[in-house]
């Protein structure tokens, strides 16, 4: 009986530096997140639209003027603003037929002068 005593009295428990290293770890990790999952779902949205217009017939014989449009218009509607695609959506030509190439990154301050970047690259070919 007095061995159980004893043994319950000197269990180690967390010390405060360790819990306050743990948070630490835990709110670095939170933060990082909360400013990258955004970017990963606004480029799966982009990423499921290009997807979407390569399934539509003829699109490929339209002017690059009108793809980009028709992109535009979808990414407005999927609220997605502030993003530049005369500079980051390429509308390669070629003998083999039409590929829509969305290519950018972001980047990202964290603190101070610490920060991070995203790239992004994704190709879809066009029908005909």
């Amino acid at each position: 009986m007095n061995r159980r005593v004893l043994q319950g009295k000197h269990r180690q428990r967390g010390s405060m530096g360790g819990i306050m290293v743990t948070l630490l770890v835990v709110a670095a990790v939170v933060s990082v997140g909360s400013r990258l999952i955004p970017l990963y779902l606004d480029h799966n949205t982009m990423g499921t639209i290009m997807e979407k217009m390569s399934q539509e017939n003829g699109l490929a014989l339209e002017s690059e003027a009108n793809i980009r449009d028709t992109m535009r218009k979808r990414l407005k509607m999927n609220n997605i603003r502030d993003f530049d695609l005369k500079e980051h959506l390429k509308i390669d030509r070629s003998k083999i037929g039409t590929e829509l190439v969305l290519d950018y990154e972001v980047r990202i301050h964290l603190v101070d002068n610490l920060g991070l970047i995203a790239a992004f690259n994704k190709k879809v070919p066009l029908r005909d």
